[in-house]
């Protein structure tokens, strides 16, 4: 069923769009450097250093494949056009000049227009699932979702995967449409570079097949135009990531060892899915309660039900995998949270309709009174939410305090031990450092005789009992409320 397509738009929604991504772009930009070098985010060294090797040894092989390599190699023309463009304004004379820095903000910079470029795409997804204003109002929430904002900030590879989700979405809702063989190709490339972002990517997928048994399964070239997609979600993905066939064996061990701890025994008291719940419900209690609200709405309605099967075939699906996977973050439920964002915006608008049925609140003023109303509560929450996230982001956390400690108390070029958990590239401190996941990794007797302090920032220190006991503490912080970050003891040892 060919949609009803909206008129142009006026210039008051224009201003409104604009207005909405200046919104986006200025949460997402606010403190963009905060944490840089000593509290960089969890697991952005993982994408940001590989992405600096690659200027480094002129080899394209990530050597890691936690991760495809589509967002790495992002980063890395980014770094390079950063680094030329330092070099032509005298920042340094050589590779090793680049400063963190400088690397981090080209690469949350880099976030940051992603990011924003995923308002506009919910915007344009909305044009196709419903009208122009439930499209604003969708763009509006997204523009100042409080996890979204958050992880914006960071050089992962959420955003970017949330982002390419969506595109894959609007371009499938365009193949439904048109239903052209070429649509169907364009969706599925689509696909397959969200996969080639983060693996779980690929689940998007489900929404082209879900177009296709809706609107082409018997059409005349039906097969060749899931053939079409499938195929160019294929190519895609080794365009974004190569080295999973040209360095099969390692791709094959690092997604073996990745999903083996996806499958781990489940610990927590809560299952998987109702962990995920959590974080959207926290991130805002009434836009999802309004969205399932909205589902039996757009399921019940044949004028515009074939237009959101793809949209909720793949929300369905992309829960499931999420929850049935024991490691668990809350930023992995980024590409749900523009879907959620749609369906409240058609639980809004549809207030009005409601309120018409009932005697007192059938006058236009009337319902508009309580539209504005609902649009406001729905919008101040999240904001207010961000406004004070940003608040906090923007002081130093236990992990900057405890590396400012260390630089003014320590020799320099003192060799230091640190936990994975702990302060981020001290060497640009001058010191030595031995990173490590845990610092029981080591016996006692290696760390004498190769450091001078240890950095613990574990939180279960049940054997840490030898290495706290190596020498005196010189140096101890907490988080609290106000302070971000992990329980940091620095330990000089007595060797």
């Amino acid at each position: 069923m060919t949609p009803d397509r909206e008129p142009p738009a006026t210039p008051v929604r224009r201003i409104a769009l604009l207005l909405i991504l200046g919104v986006a772009a200025a949460a997402r930009l606010t403190y963009l450097n905060a944490g840089v070098p000593f509290a960089v985010g969890i697991d952005e060294p993982i994408v940001v250093d590989h992405a600096v090797r690659i200027l480094r040894t002129g080899e394209w092989n990530p050597h890691v494949f936690n991760y495809p390599s589509l967002v790495i190699y992002v980063h890395a023309w980014v770094d390079i056009a950063r680094f030329l463009w330092g070099a032509l304004r005298g920042e340094w004379s050589s590779l090793d000049g680049f400063s963190v820095a400088a690397i981090y903000q080209a690469a949350r910079l880099t976030t940051v227009v992603v990011g924003t470029a995923t308002v506009w795409l919910t915007y344009k997804v909305g044009l196709e699932l419903a009208s122009r204003d439930v499209a604003l109002l969708a763009a509006a929430q997204m523009a100042v979702r409080p996890m979204h904002v958050r992880e914006s900030h960071f050089a992962l590879t959420d955003v970017p995967m949330t982002a390419l989700v969506l595109l894959a979405i609007w371009l499938t809702l365009l193949a439904s449409r048109r239903g052209s063989v070429r649509a169907y190709a364009w969706a599925g490339a689509a696909c397959g570079l969200a996969a080639a972002a983060k693996y779980t990517g690929g689940v998007v997928f489900a929404a082209v097949l879900a177009a296709w048994i809706v609107h082409e399964r018997r059409s005349r070239d039906a097969a060749l135009k899931i053939g079409a997609a499938a195929a160019a979600a294929g190519l895609a993905f080794l365009a974004g990531a190569p080295y999973t066939l040209l360095d099969l064996p390692s791709f094959l061990d690092g997604f073996a060892s990745l999903f083996a701890q996806f499958a781990g025994p489940w610990r927590a008291s809560d299952p998987a899915w109702m962990v995920y719940a959590k974080h959207l419900w926290i991130d805002g209690p009434l836009m999802l309660t309004l969205a399932m609200t909205a589902i039996p709405i757009v399921l019940a309605r044949r004028s515009v039900r074939w237009r959101w099967i793809p949209v909720l075939a793949f929300a369905a699906a992309y829960f499931y995998v999420l929850s049935s996977h024991t490691h668990v973050f809350g930023r992995y439920a980024l590409p749900l949270l523009p879907v959620a964002c749609l369906l409240s915006s058609v639980a809004i608008f549809e207030l009005p309709g409601l309120a018409a049925r009932v005697r007192g609140l059938d006058r236009p003023l009337v319902r508009q009174t309580i539209l504005t109303i609902v649009v406001v509560v729905v919008l101040f929450a999240p904001l207010a939410t961000t406004v004070r996230w940003l608040g906090a982001y923007k002081r130093p956390d236990t992990r900057t305090i405890a590396a400012e400690w260390l630089k003014g108390n320590a020799p320099k070029n003192a060799r230091v031990a640190v936990e994975n958990s702990g302060p981020t590239y001290l060497a640009a401190a001058a010191f030595a450092v031995a990173q490590t996941e845990l610092l029981t990794d080591h016996d006692l007797a290696w760390y004498r005789e190769n450091v001078d302090y240890l950095i613990v920032s574990a939180t279960d220190l049940a054997s840490y009992h030898d290495i706290l006991a190596a020498g005196p503490t010189v140096f101890q912080i907490s988080p609290t409320l106000q302070r971000w970050g992990p329980p940091i003891r620095i330990v000089k040892l007595r060797n």
